[in-house]
């Protein structure tokens, strides 16, 4: 059996940590803030207490970190990974970051004579906790068969797509509908409301239609909650989070000389929000920022 490490224990290293753990895995858990790994340590995992450590004791690696700071801490400063050996080390990297990082960060991994592969993750902190993450893999594909029975552990689907970048592309992709859609439902909910219906039937009957997405009935409760001023909500991808990734799909675009309009006008709205306090609230709720900054 492989030893696993998990490098991030924010909300969704904790809950793949919490999965790996019910599948009988032996797993070792670092992160910067050390008190965020005592959850999983409790259900059994082992607390490593440096980077190199979580290294150095581990076979195969999930690395997955909010940003690129983060990412550079672990890659690249002298408290991470710079100058390790890992030679029969493989590292999965599950951060959503653009796809010149993402191969920047194969790079340093080759030249420390480690294997790479990126899977960033489709799914928030319910599919990662039960196993039920849609997987985007690029990397060499002997390096992706060698750990595939770890992704099937926490993964309900996984795709093999070809050279590093290609996950990353993905997931951007898979994410910017979403983005968008939040900021439609607010401007949409605008309509109804100042029409005198009132926020709780319209946004039953808009769930109810062809004007839901997907994923919309699992955030019904949140809105609902929120519009009623309740406090404590729970939040598995925020409003600053949003703000990341809509500017890294922005770059993207612009990579390959394209403007992507639609996206980059939701980014008003976002910024409107974090200045008035709402960048730690769930993304799901910019569609009620929106409906409260039209309701006449």
């Amino acid at each position: 059996m492989n030893k696993i490490g998990i490098c991030g224990t924010g909300k969704m290293g904790k809950e793949i940590g919490k999965r790996l753990l019910d599948c009988d895995q032996t797993v070792t858990a670092w992160n910067r803030t050390q008190n965020k790994v005592t959850p999983l340590v409790k259900l059994g995992a082992i607390r490593a207490n440096s980077v190199k450590e979580l290294f150095e004791n581990n076979d195969i690696i999930l690395i997955i970190m909010g940003n690129d700071v983060a990412l550079d801490y672990v890659y690249t400063s002298s408290q991470g990974i710079k100058n390790q050996d890992l030679t029969n080390k493989i590292i999965i990297e599950l951060s959503t970051t653009s796809i010149k990082k993402m191969q920047s960060l194969e790079r340093v991994i080759y030249s420390l004579n480690g294997e790479f592969i990126e899977c960033p993750v489709g799914g928030s902190t319910k599919p990662a906790r039960d196993g039920n993450l849609l997987g985007l893999v690029g990397g060499n594909k002997k390096t992706f068969e060698k750990v595939e029975h770890i992704l099937k552990l926490i993964c309900r689907r996984y795709e093999y797509l070809g050279e590093v970048g290609k996950g990353s592309a993905m997931k951007l992709a898979i994410n910017l509908p979403l983005m968008v859609y939040w900021h439609a439902l607010g401007e949409a909910m605008s309509l109804a409301t100042n029409s005198g219906i009132k926020f709780d039937k319209a946004l039953d009957i808009m769930f109810d239609s062809s004007g839901a997405a997907k994923v919309a009935h699992l955030k019904s409760n949140t809105i609902l909650q929120a519009k009623k001023n309740e406090t404590n909500l729970s939040s598995t991808f925020n409003v600053s989070s949003s703000l990341k990734d809509i500017n890294l799909m922005i770059e993207e675009g612009a990579n390959f000389n394209h403007e992507l309009h639609v996206i980059k006008s939701t980014k008003s709205y976002i910024q409107g929000a974090m200045n008035e306090g709402w960048s730690d609230h769930d993304a799901s709720l910019l569609s009620l920022y929106i409906n409260k900054k039209l309701n006449n």
